[in-house]
């Protein structure tokens, strides 16, 4: 189990990587779109804000209606943060699970991707 400040270090890396990263803000650029992770073993949640395809803000708690609710296990959303596990691998495999129109889950699933295809090149 990951603790509350590992996921919160994996969240802002995340932030400042998707933020940085020019094939993530043009692929997604006319996304809009509220997310609420939903970390179901620590009973937390965090909200993820994303204007014009770029990932603005997460922020703890559970803010605003979401478009998108992502549920899972701290550890296995650290290391999808991180850039450490295949984020696709994880949904698949039912270790983390998505409600909400599926496109919005697509847009998140291009977006994560992206950004672990980087880190896997580092």
């Amino acid at each position: 189990m990951a603790t509350r400040e590992e996921l919160r270090e994996a969240l802002d890396d995340y932030t400042q990587r998707a933020q940085s990263n020019e094939r993530v803000r043009k692929t997604l650029k006319n996304w809009n779109s509220v997310i609420h992770l939903d970390v179901t073993d620590l009973g937390i949640a965090y909200t993820m804000t994303i204007v014009n395809g770029e990932l603005t803000d997460i922020q703890d708690g559970a803010v605003g209606t979401p478009d998108l609710i992502v549920s899972g296990k701290s550890e296995d959303l650290t290391n999808i943060f991180w850039g450490d596990e295949n984020p696709a691998s994880n949904y698949m495999q039912g270790a983390i699970t998505t409600r909400g129109s599926q496109e919005d889950v697509m847009r998140l699933d291009a977006m994560a991707m992206l950004l672990y295809l980087d880190a896997e090149k580092k």
